[in-house]
């Protein structure tokens, strides 16, 4: 039968983060997932907390972290350390994250001709952070024939001052002209849907790159020398992203930034991967497609956790769990017809509003949808509690959207909550067989 120190379950931010700080402290560990998390959905930057009023993530965690109940309450003060740990393990695998828990909250634009606020973003979208001069332009640039991005529409309506939000009044809080421009791609001429996973292979392949780049320098040549930055799909590679996007950069005048895209998100494959890199080179084991189908318990300790393959099932002894299988969303949490909200995996006992409160009267309340605080509450080692605050499975820790408290859609403190909470649990976990080693280990003379 398989071993391992601890069995994190779920794959997405806040389980590799929990595996990648174990693996790196000694453990053997191994991540199980029934399939891929929110990483491949989202657009790739970090949202730690954008509250409206507050001018920086570190202001939002401050007051987030006042609130009772709330995650932050309990990781608040760990954030910022956690984040550039995090940025550490990313940057050594080729992929850096600019921004911190201090750096101004910015409206960036959107694949739609919106913007959401950010603050902390890969390097390749970074360039939209930076405040606008009085004679900057914005050019959007699409390719022919790629429908998830429709530059002409997204440049019409990046021109309206109110798409920008109360952040966009601010001086250089949006750019004075907004153009478009599309380009044919050499090597997608012709082809119907065309995918953002396309374009990036396209991107990826040398040749094919060199191309491609030409056809973009030439058409922006094409518009004018005025100062200013160009926003185009996040496509521009996946595997050689990072050769792919310092290539562009040397060939156009104009600053460009990539704007993420309707899913998959290829800034989200590429932070998976990343995240998968580091886990392997620290000795970590990831596998995917393997849901838990059954767990052993002795008194208040997991022992073992079984997953189901598509013709066998597979045990692991293990001497610890990491619950990191997300909310609602994720199908951590799941709601039955009778009005109860379920955790799968380990029977925890879940907190939830009444079923008469599940759903909101208007779908975009100011104050959230009243299922995302649902979850479970644990103590400050991140151990499952019960009604009674008493631990219900000690060597147990839960992380990341499956913790209860948070509006993270609203409150955009998701990622800052992933982090913490996974570095958190390796932490405490480490820390526990630590102890135990102690313990048992023969005295000396």
């Amino acid at each position: 039968m398989p071993s391992a120190d601890v069995v994190v379950v779920g794959a997405g931010l806040a389980g590799l983060t929990a595996a990648i700080g174990l693996a790196e402290a000694g453990a053997r560990v191994e991540v199980v997932a029934r399939g891929h998390a929110s990483t491949h959905w989202t657009a790739g930057g970090l949202d730690l907390a954008g509250l409206p009023g507050t001018a920086t993530p570190e202001e939002g965690i401050a007051r987030l972290a006042g609130v009772p109940g709330h995650p932050y309450a309990i990781l608040g003060g760990a954030v910022a350390a956690a984040l550039e740990r995090f940025q550490r393990v990313l940057a050594a695998r080729g992929l850096v994250y600019v921004g911190g828990v201090a750096s101004p909250i910015r409206p960036v634009p959107t694949a739609i001709g919106g913007s959401r606020p950010a603050s902390i973003l890969p390097s390749a979208q970074s360039a939209a952070l930076a405040p606008w001069s009085a004679e900057e332009r914005l050019v959007i640039c699409g390719f022919a024939g790629f429908k998830d991005f429709w530059s002409d529409h997204v440049a019409a309506s990046l021109t309206r001052a109110a798409v920008w939000g109360e952040r966009g009044t601010l001086d250089g809080g949006r750019p004075m002209r907004v153009e478009s421009v599309i380009v044919e791609l050499p090597g997608l001429a012709g082809r119907r849907n065309v995918s953002a996973l396309d374009v990036a292979r396209l991107f990826d392949d040398t040749t094919s790159r060199r191309r491609a780049v030409g056809a973009i320098a030439s058409a922006l040549g094409g518009i004018g020398s005025r100062p200013g930055r160009v926003g185009l799909p996040a496509a521009i590679g996946l595997a050689d992203h990072a050769g792919a996007f310092e290539e562009l950069t040397a060939a156009i005048d104009l600053v460009p930034f990539e704007i993420p895209l309707p899913p998959p998100s290829i800034p989200g494959l590429r932070l998976f991967a990343a995240l998968r890199e580091a886990l392997r080179a620290s000795g970590g084991r990831i596998v995917m497609g393997e849901p838990v189908v059954d767990v052993a318990r002795e008194g208040r300790r997991v022992t073992a956790v079984s997953t189901s393959a598509a013709t066998r099932q597979r045990t692991i002894r293990t001497g610890g769990v990491v619950l990191a299988t997300g909310g609602i969303a994720g199908g951590g949490l799941i709601g039955t017809v009778e009005g109860r909200l379920l955790e799968p995996v380990l029977g925890l006992p879940t907190e939830a509003p009444p079923a008469d409160r599940w759903l909101a009267h208007t779908p975009f309340d100011p104050v959230g949808h009243p299922l995302e605080a649902a979850g479970i509450r644990t103590d400050d080692r991140l151990r499952p509690v019960g009604a009674d605050g008493k631990v219900v499975l000690e060597n147990v820790a839960v992380v990341g959207s499956t913790l209860a408290g948070m509006h993270y859609l609203e409150e955009r403190c998701g990622d800052g909550v992933a982090i913490a909470s996974g570095f958190g649990a390796a932490k405490v976990l480490v820390g526990s067989r630590s102890r135990r080693e102690q313990a048992t280990a023969a005295p000396t003379r």
